[in-house]
């Protein structure tokens, strides 16, 4: 929670200094325009409630929700296959030897290394304890679990116990492992093509990872799932959470960082309740992705960041948007500002088509 709200405050720090890299153009200032056309007014406020803040409550699920999935038994023993006609208790007591530390529990990791079936077409009916001198060997049939409160989880598909009992904790890595680079590498296409474009490669990316997870037969491509999902984490959330840090006025992003810090709380809160009603680690990986496929509408109603097509000189498309942003909030977008605005986009379009018009007088003269 630290390390998120960490994030979302420096985010906040960027949006306000954003302005202030490269060459800024004054009359180009959003800050200085948004108190014009609403720091924080209904175009706003259905930006923030209706995408940024929806979108951090499933981004706890999908940060989190392995953890359920490696649930480990209280309890589990090795697999005997010639004692499974028995009881539970009589197959323990027959093939397990007692834990050496604690003599009223049973050995996880160990059974005695006998031969049940000679010894059975002997003595089945006689035979009532073991002989405490027969010799170990570690499990190699695999496991028995007392499922009767974890009965679904990796570790009991996997047989993530004993030896590999340290597999769970790679898993855990693999996710913190994905996060710095999905960082870094949506980062950069948030820079260069925008933030939709980012948002939605990151949530497909996403789905995929979780997709991947739920379908995985074996550790090593559930550890690889959890690699492409934590490519997203905390960028999927990040994303949306910025575009609404531009929007807004500089009063208001406290309360934006604030709004998403306690949604992504919620989320996890929220995430215990799911994994209550729903125990199977499969079906636990579909729901706790699910809700991200409805986030693809969001391709019809997401605006693109005002402040980074003014970094590109797509000036017209910037400009749209904000006259937009004004009539939701019912405000009047000032004309001075409008037509200092389409003076440049003008401009603009000039040059364009005189730098046009030399690049084709150049290749002529090359001919």
């Amino acid at each position: 929670m630290d390390e998120f709200c960490e994030i979302t405050s420096k985010a906040s720090e960027d949006a306000t200094l954003q302005n202030d890299c490269g060459k800024r153009d004054e009359s180009l200032d959003l800050d200085d325009l948004l108190p014009a056309i609403g720091e924080f007014g209904i175009y706003q406020k259905m930006l923030v409630f209706g995408i940024c803040l929806p979108a951090c409550i499933p981004c706890g699920f999908c940060a989190f929700n392995q953890i359920f999935m490696a649930n480990v038994p209280n309890d589990y023993w090795c697999k005997v296959p010639d004692l499974l006609d028995m009881s539970v208790e009589k197959r323990k007591l027959l093939a397990i030897p007692k834990n050496l530390e604690n003599l009223d529990s049973y050995s996880k990791c160990y059974r005695y290394a006998v031969n049940w079936t000679d010894i059975l077409e002997v003595n089945y009916y006689d035979i009532d304890k073991p002989n405490e001198t027969w010799p170990y060997q570690k499990c190699d049939y695999g496991w028995e679990y007392n499922t009767s409160v974890v009965w679904s989880s990796i570790v009991i598909d996997f047989d993530l116990v004993c030896d590999k009992d340290i597999y769970p904790t790679i898993g855990l890595s693999a996710l913190n492992v994905g996060g710095p680079i999905g960082v870094y590498l949506f980062g950069l296409l948030n820079d260069r093509m925008g933030r939709r474009v980012s948002y939605f490669s990151c949530l497909a990316t996403l789905l995929i990872g979780s997709l991947i997870t739920s379908l995985s037969k074996n550790f090593w491509t559930w550890a690889g799932s959890r690699v492409i999902v934590g490519l997203t984490i905390p960028a999927v959330y990040q994303i949306p959470f910025i575009i609404s840090l531009e929007l807004v006025g500089e009063n208001y992003r406290s309360f934006v960082t604030v709004m998403t810090c306690t949604f992504y709380t919620s989320g996890i809160m929220l995430l215990s309740v799911v994994t209550y009603l729903e125990r199977d680690w499969v079906k636990l990986s579909y729901y706790t992705s699910a809700p991200f496929h409805l986030y693809f509408a969001y391709i019809f109603v997401m605006p693109e960041s005002p402040r980074w097509l003014l970094m590109r000189g797509r000036l017209q498309e910037a400009l749209a948007i904000l006259e937009n942003m004004a009539k939701v909030n019912g405000q009047k977008f000032p004309e001075e500002i409008k037509a200092n605005w389409e003076a440049k986009i003008v401009e603009s379009k000039n040059s364009n088509e005189n730098a046009k018009g030399d690049s084709i007088k150049t290749r002529n003269l090359i001919l």
